[in-house]
């Protein structure tokens, strides 16, 4: 695929903008050019509307699952450009596959693969209604990870994730849903613990001859600890970044082998 052109400005749109462009959004404004933020119909909107002002790029999701904030993912796609992978694999692309087409759309040829069969037809819906099914290919995800899906990683430059992290007692009481926080399990929950998932694709990329960088976020703050001593115990070559988008802070992490 053509290299595109790395947008310039800054992701996000001001509510009072957003409510221009679609003046549906003003039934959801809560006060002056505000916009109640936990209702999910308002923001899927305002996110599909970040979303085509800073790609050009539209996305649709089936209900209950997770809304993706455009800004959040745009961060962590920027940070893995330094890098400057040109062939990735997404594993877990969600239903909105907005990852997948970010990385699309900076000009990577990209993998992706989703487990969930709703998700997984909702992402190739997205993909054909960008027209970017020439830049991007979806896998069903099957019993594992990557390992059934794949005899040889030598052609991708980096495995990117934005994982499930959330433990399952916290989804089983159905704490995650409080302010309009939707989400399926297959994208929320990482295990008992919460890290199990990125334990289990860390280790199944490193059954393979190549190993190529793993990135993944975690915004799920309290695994960093566990995490980091996993890596250490199992003496992986890796790098951390903490970062704050938005009001939330994360750690971005590159596992190298």
């Amino acid at each position: 695929m053509k290299q595109q052109t790395f947008p310039q400005k800054p992701c996000g749109l001001s509510f009072k903008e957003a409510m221009r462009r679609d003046p549906t959004l003003r039934k959801y404004e809560i006060a002056e050019n505000r916009i109640d933020l936990g209702n999910t119909k308002a923001l899927l909107l305002y996110n599909r509307l970040v979303l085509q002002d800073l790609l050009s790029v539209d996305f649709t999701i089936p209900c209950g699952f997770l809304i993706p904030t455009v800004c959040s993912r745009w961060a962590f796609v920027s940070w893995i450009r330094r890098d400057q992978p040109s062939r990735v694999l997404e594993v877990g692309t969600g239903a909105s596959a907005i990852i997948a087409m970010m990385l699309a759309k900076i000009g990577c040829h990209v993998e992706a693969t989703e487990i969930n069969e709703i998700a997984y037809r909702s992402a190739l819906r997205n993909i054909e209604i960008n027209n970017l099914n020439s830049a991007i290919q979806v896998k069903k995800a099957k019993n594992h990870i990557i390992e059934d899906l794949y005899d040889s990683l030598d052609e991708f430059d980096a495995i990117v994730c934005n994982p499930p992290q959330y433990d399952q007692k916290y989804y089983d009481n159905g704490s995650f849903s409080a302010k309009g926080f939707l989400g399926q399990e297959s994208e929320l929950v990482g295990g008992e613990i919460g890290h199990e998932f990125v334990v289990k694709l860390i280790e199944e990329v490193a059954t393979f001859k190549k190993h190529p960088s793993v990135y993944f976020q975690l915004t799920v703050l309290k695994l960093h600890k566990k995490i980091n001593s996993y890596l250490q115990n199992k003496d992986f070559s890796f790098f951390v970044d903490h970062t704050i988008v938005g009001t939330r802070q994360r750690y971005y992490y590159r596992v190298d082998y």
